[in-house]
């Protein structure tokens, strides 16, 4: 009995040990990044480097923010929010169609889906950038909106079908026994019961449509409309790296993603269909 005690206290021991590494793993490039970012031009290039900077400067993040790093940032913001809108819009529908009915093609339309999500986004950019400028919308955060929509909306209708599935159908049944239809069922119970699942979903089109260059870089030519990627590309130089400003618009651009995915984690691990029935 003491020795499987302190055989679970060493595997405890060992886990969080384990999680610690991977953590610190994960957070020093951003950690490192950071201070290097407020470090003076001087520093940032002297041998060997130091972790913290002895004098601390924001003269970086005033370069970026004058060479329009604020308009950059809107912009990825705006791309963002209306990419995660339609797709979540659409995609909710069409995923809770595919988990609640049954239909000639059904099969074949899950296998297209999942067929769609494996081409790789590079190989469609002529087609995509022939097709957006036929309809007028090349250098448009509107037409960048659609591309994103439609790369990501297959992983969202996969993601939310798979959750729609997991949630009891007598749910709904109950709802629409009480006088809904099957729409009010879908807004007012499946959907707010599937808040970590449209989060979920939600986060990986923030992800790509936040980070995503080669996309962006193919349809945006303008100032004006260009994002926070290619933002930071315009500091990487032709002759040499402006370390400093790149680091802060490297900065800047990981640091939302980062509060996003801290606010909203807890939603992963969310026992949603057990609540539900408990409630």
């Amino acid at each position: 009995m003491i020795f499987e005690s302190h055989s679970g206290l060493l595997r405890r021991l060992l886990r969080g040990l384990l999680s610690v590494i991977i953590v610190v793993a994960a957070l020093f490039p951003i950690f490192w990044g950071l201070m290097t970012s407020l470090k003076p031009t001087r520093d940032i290039v002297q041998f060997p480097p130091s972790l913290l900077p002895a004098t601390v400067t924001f003269e970086h993040y005033v370069t970026i923010f004058k060479a329009g790093a604020f308009g950059f940032l809107l912009n990825s913001l705006l791309v963002s929010a209306g990419t995660v809108v339609i797709c979540l819009g659409i995609g909710a529908l069409a995923a809770y169609g595919l988990a609640r009915f049954e239909f000639p093609g059904k099969r074949a339309v899950m296998v297209a889906i999942i067929a769609v999500m494996s081409i790789p986004v590079a190989s469609l950019l002529i087609p995509t950038y022939t097709l957006i400028a036929e309809i007028g919308l090349v250098n448009t955060h509107i037409g960048l909106i659609l591309v994103y929509s439609a790369y990501q909306l297959p992983i969202v209708i996969w993601i939310l079908a798979a959750y729609y599935q997991s949630l009891p159908i007598e749910l709904e049944w109950s709802a629409m026994m009480d006088g809904y239809s099957r729409l009010q069922a879908l807004w007012k119970v499946v959907l707010p019961l599937s808040r970590p699942g449209l989060i979920a979903a939600g986060l990986f089109v923030v992800v790509f449509a936040w980070n995503d260059f080669v996309v962006a870089v193919t349809l945006l030519s303008s100032e004006e409309t260009r994002t926070l990627p290619i933002g930071i590309y315009n500091f990487l130089g032709f002759y040499g790296r402006e370390w400093g400003p790149l680091l802060a618009a490297s900065m800047v651009s990981t640091i939302p993603l980062l509060v996003v995915f801290v606010i909203l984690q807890r939603y992963f691990m969310a026992g949603m269909t057990n609540g539900s029935v408990k409630g």
